[in-house]
């Protein structure tokens, strides 16, 4: 793509846009110091460049203004104009991003799509960015100081951009970018701020490379000999989720089709409701069968009776009991057909509204029901933790939906046999949260801490290294 530089672009006769319409255009550094003033009105970063850019894209009419600064190398945006959510535009903002490295890399000022009567330079990411903002006009402006640029303007508008409109994209990523880029290093966390000042190269006054280098690694050990002697607690932490307390499964009784099925998971049901009802066209036709067959037999029994006769009347006595008993199994059969709820609860599992004359085998799990205010809590432990737990123990779960307030659990059950799960070995420990069982809802995923003794952490990182290495060691070397 071919873009504009800096040093070769002309001036233009076309008006600059660096005024409301109707109103006298103010000089550029009258435009400078009133942006300045908004740079320094404000106490935080974030606040200063967002006023910033949005009262330069008002000046230059701009449809959208970006400004951002080096980290680890690459440009990051850091506000847009007019408010723009930085997190909600993942694509835009990476696609901005990018329009700046292009810029800084070069040291020069970037406009795309190129005038004319200018050299081209690199402008790919200019060209990704142009697509992506729907074909508007891109000037992008290195912030530089002490011949190093670190950070960019980027100004997005629909008419191209002249000369004027340039120079005071210049003149602002010049005078107002390095207070900017001050309040965005004083918003840094001290860390990040420590590493600023001893990453340059060449000399500070009166420290050489090599003091530098021995200053940071003592610092760095005396970090460490803190860190391990820093009182600290021996836990272990597991993936956890939420079940009912007693949750029970519907199964097929017999081989059969479905043929309705209208809850879904999450309803409330009552204990004796219809949850599915299984097809029962055959066993209604063998109950006419056998109850036609009961009828004969009863008749047949009733002469017998009439005659007198002891044999005629054992056998037909028996044939009829036979009969009744068929009778009396396919009326169970039937009443089986309709799976109901064993209890008050709520449907966790089993969407089968959708299924209809979906066949079904005999113990076939149809849907799960739960108790609907009584749950448990079963947590996920990795099989090197599980000899440090007992039941008893007091642990902290905390689940995404309840983040404002860990929840006091305690141990009740340590499964003895490890299930495999994810290509590793977990222990299902189970827990019992008290007084918290209206935050609960079922399937809830989350995380348990659970605190076995004060310790250093010296000692707990050197315990996790010690038996990672025996492990190790031993499946290496035998």
């Amino acid at each position: 793509m071919e873009t504009k530089n800096l040093a070769e672009t002309k001036p233009a006769s076309a008006s600059a846009h660096v005024a409301v319409p109707g109103a006298a255009r103010p000089s550029r550094s009258a435009v400078v110091l009133g942006l300045q003033a908004r740079a320094l009105g404000q106490e935080r970063f974030q606040a200063s460049a967002t006023a910033v850019v949005t009262e330069l894209a008002r000046m230059l009419r701009c449809e959208r203004v970006s400004i951002g600064f080096q980290h680890h190398g690459r440009c990051r945006v850091g506000a847009m104009s007019n408010g723009a959510d930085i997190r909600r535009e993942q694509n835009m903002v990476r696609a901005i991003a990018a329009a700046m490295d292009e810029a800084v890399d070069q040291h020069s000022i970037i406009i795309h799509p190129l005038p004319r009567d200018s050299s081209p330079s690199v402008s790919l990411a200019h060209a990704e960015l142009s697509k992506a903002n729907g074909r508007l006009s891109i000037c992008s402006v290195p912030i530089v100081s002490r011949g190093r640029a670190y950070g960019a303007l980027v100004l997005e508008r629909e008419e191209g951009f002249d000369a004027q409109a340039v120079e005071t994209a210049k003149d602002v990523a010049g005078f107002v970018g390095p207070v900017l880029e001050l309040k965005h290093r004083l918003d840094q966390p001290v860390g990040g701020r420590i590493v600023e000042a001893v990453a340059p190269s060449g000399r500070r006054a009166g420290t050489t490379r090599f003091g530098v280098g021995a200053a940071v690694t003592a610092a760095t050990l005396l970090g460490a000999a803190i860190l391990a002697f820093w009182p600290t607690t021996l836990r272990v932490v597991a993936p956890a989720r939420v079940e009912g307390a007693g949750q029970r499964v519907i199964a097929a009784p017999v081989d059969g089709f479905v043929q309705a099925a209208s809850l879904r998971p999450g309803e409330t049901v009552k204990a004796g409701q219809v949850l599915v009802t299984l097809e029962d066209h055959d066993l209604a036709l063998e109950r006419a069968k056998w109850t036609a067959e009961a009828s004969q037999l009863e008749k047949q029994y009733r002469d017998a009776l009439t005659k007198d006769d002891a044999a005629p009347i054992v056998i037909a006595r028996s044939k009829l009991e036979q009969a009744q008993a068929q009778l009396d199994l396919v009326a169970r059969q039937i009443e089986r057909a309709q799976l109901k709820a064993p209890f008050d609860g709520v449907l966790i599992s089993g969407d089968l509204s959708q299924s209809v004359g979906m066949p079904v085998k005999r113990g076939q799990e149809l849907m799960t029901v739960a108790p609907d205010k009584s749950f448990r809590v079963v947590a996920e432990v990795d099989e090197q933790d599980i000899a440090q737990l007992r039941q008893g123990q007091r642990a902290q779960v905390m689940f995404a939906t309840l983040v404002e307030r860990p929840l006091t659990m305690t141990v009740t059950r340590v499964a003895p046999v490890a299930t495999p799960m994810e290509g590793r070995n977990v222990f299902e420990v189970e827990g019992r949260v008290d007084g918290a069982d209206q935050a609960l809802r079922h399937g809830l995923r989350g995380v348990v801490r659970i605190d076995i003794e004060a310790s250093r952490f010296g000692a707990v990182w050197w315990q996790r290294a010690g038996q990672w290495l025996q492990r190790t060691s031993w499946r290496v070397l035998g």
